[in-house]
């Protein structure tokens, strides 16, 4: 399968670009006085009406899919009054912090226009012909080594209470929809430990497959011809953004060896499958993820070779244990044979506990946040 590498998300552009004013209480019309009338409602923006959004929003700051695949996240933090000089006396400019990032694969188009601001009357707030702020958002695009970072300007009454604003995130040209939200009373999500590499439950049976520890060879067929494999126990490793992998997982690295004997042996990518201890399969890329140097080889009579397949699990996720699958054929639903690395026991002696530790080893895990989305050509 062949992912999509150019998918750019439409924008929306029909945000006016110029200052379309605040609405007050308006001063009487009698005699002239030497004191300003007081206002009797609270100044509100005039930009039209803020963009439709079926959900509750998220908190500031918490990151959001903005696009429906799940590939593209964008963060934002509390819109700030900024220094920068108003248009116009009676107003200010608020500054909102924007990162937009790609948590999967693909190339996105991302533009400052797409973010609308509102009042908590439900009233949009105009962005400046020009945005003056220190390190403004451009329209660009992002991908996976490339996120997109800046400040939007939008023009607020200057006694705004910006608590009480509310950020959107636009997909369509003229769209009156928001795909994400963000307020002050929004939710954040919740931080749950991920224990798993996937939720896809494997199907392959080990009924009669011989299940040994990393580092033991397995044989397969008679003592004239043969093919033996021998796996090493799996390590983490990093995994740089790119189009072979998506940006939400880390790499867990398994090095193989394969001899043959009596006549050239064969491997091929998909005979070799990982789960976690909770018996879930890892994706992987069918065409290789970085690091990776097997897809299908012979392995030439009474020789050895030494390859190296790199599974996923998401960032961030901690498993306890593996087990690694061998299928006589890439297709096979039932395993041959079977490693298994234990989740560390625990011991109430600590002198025990670190020796069992250092015999066993413990799984490798990773470190950052987790967001969904799949790659085409994962398994």
């Amino acid at each position: 399968m062949t992912f999509a590498r150019t998918r750019l998300l439409t924008i929306t552009t029909g945000l006016a670009l110029t200052i379309a004013g605040c609405t007050s209480s308006s001063p009487s019309e009698g005699g002239a006085t030497s004191d300003p009338p007081a206002r009797t409602s609270e100044a509100t923006c005039n930009a039209g009406a803020a963009p439709k959004f079926g959900a509750k929003p998220s908190a500031f700051d918490a990151p959001v899919d903005i696009d429906p695949t799940g590939a593209l996240v964008a963060q934002v933090s509390e819109p700030a009054l900024d220094s920068a000089t108003p248009p116009s006396p009676g107003y200010k400019v608020a500054a909102l912090k924007v990162q937009a990032r790609v948590a999967t694969n693909g190339v996105f188009a991302v533009h400052p226009e797409s973010f609308v601001l509102a009042d908590r009357a439900g009233n949009r707030c105009a962005q400046p012909a020009t945005n003056s702020l220190s390190n403004p958002l451009a329209a660009t695009q992002v991908d996976e080594s490339k996120a997109a970072t800046g400040s939007v300007a939008f023009i607020v009454p200057a006694e705004a209470n910006l608590s009480d604003y509310t950020v959107y995130y636009l997909q369509g040209r003229g769209s009156n929809t928001a795909v994400a939200a963000w307020s002050g009373s929004g939710t954040a999500p919740s931080a749950q430990a991920m224990t798993t590499c996937s939720s896809n439950k494997s199907g392959i049976s080990l009924t009669g497959a011989k299940d040994q520890d990393f580092g033991k060879p397995f044989t397969a067929g008679d003592s004239d011809i043969s093919l033996t494999i021998t796996p090493q126990q799996p390590t983490t490793r990093d995994l740089a953004p790119g189009q072979a992998q998506p940006n939400d997982v880390s790499g867990v690295q398994v090095q193989v060896k394969v001899s043959a004997k009596g006549s050239a042996g064969f491997i091929e990518r998909n005979q070799l499958q990982l789960l976690d201890d909770k018996g879930n399969l890892c994706r992987y890329n069918e065409l290789g993820s970085d690091g990776e140097n097997l897809s299908s080889d012979l392995v030439e009579p009474d020789k050895e070779k030494t390859y190296s397949v790199v599974f996923w699990t998401p960032k961030g996720s901690t498993v306890a244990g593996w087990k690694l699958l061998y299928v006589p054929e890439p297709t096979a639903k039932k395993a041959t044979a079977s490693w298994t690395l234990k989740p560390a026991t625990p011991s109430s002696s600590p002198s025990s506990s670190s020796t069992s530790s250092s015999s066993t080893g413990s799984a490798p895990a990773s470190s950052a946040p987790a967001s969904s989305g799949t790659s085409s050509t994962s398994r």
